[in-house]
């Protein structure tokens, strides 16, 4: 059986487990209450900060069947599709390697499709401004004039390399960076789930290292209870991390 990596078993399925973002899941969450849904996100921030966990989250509350206020169910049809990555209404694109024009001019022709399980076919393209000059024209196209049935949730790390055409027709959210003890508090639920025991100097190491990534952080984690035999010890830390 396959070995499924933390950072993925303990993907936030909620609002609420977002670790630190509280502006940005107020914005989204009252935009959800009242209706008013924008069809262009741009989420910018540094890696490992919940950019694209907060959009699967987003594209699972408005197409959930049975949505409890802003909160997806989880259990629906489409919330599950999207869980897992399998659904028809949500296409997650990699910019860094689907970065040309006749990528987009794709996506172009496939937006004229309606959504088959939800209300809304949801894009997201992550690392967006790794996108040709060519590549942002023909998406600025399709956003200036965008289907109903159709929402953008673009993710960069580097938000001054998009251009402002394309910047100007989105709702721009600032992911802020996360803090050692954000990092260090996610960890302790982590392993108190898991059931595995640690020494507060390791989990405070390996949050030093994870240099306000929560991916990160968690990816050394795993290293650790792997290494440690179910324990994270600080001396085993160290030895890897080279310290």
């Amino acid at each position: 059986m396959s070995y499924t990596a933390l950072y993925r078993v303990y993907r936030p399925g909620q609002w609420e487990d977002v670790v630190n973002q509280k502006p940005v899941i107020r914005i989204l969450q009252n935009a959800l209450a009242e209706n008013k849904v924008s069809h262009a996100y741009l989420f910018s921030g540094p890696r490992g900060t919940g950019k694209t966990t907060v959009a699967r989250l987003l594209a699972k509350a408005v197409n959930c069947r049975d949505r409890k206020g802003t909160e997806p169910c989880n259990h629906c049809e489409p919330c599950q599709s999207i869980a897992s990555g399998s659904s028809v209404d949500v296409i997650e694109i990699d910019a860094a390697s689907n970065r040309g024009i006749d990528e987009i001019r794709s996506l172009r022709e496939s937006v004229r499709y309606l959504p088959v399980m939800g209300k809304l076919k949801v894009y997201i393209i992550d690392e967006v401004h790794m996108l040709t000059p060519e590549a942002f024209n023909a998406l600025l196209k399709t956003l200036e004039e965008p289907p109903e049935h159709v929402m953008f949730i673009m993710a960069t790390t580097a938000a001054h390399k998009i251009p402002v055409t394309i910047a100007s027709r989105c709702q721009r959210l600032e992911f802020r960076q996360l803090s050692i003890e954000d990092i260090e508090g996610q960890m302790e639920k982590i392993l108190t789930a898991q059931k595995v025991s640690w020494e507060t100097e390791a989990l405070r190491l390996i949050a030093r290292a994870a240099g306000g990534s929560m991916r990160d952080g968690l990816s050394i984690l795993d290293l650790c209870i792997t290494y440690g035999d179910g324990q994270v010890l600080e001396k085993d830390a160290r030895e890897i991390l080279g310290q």
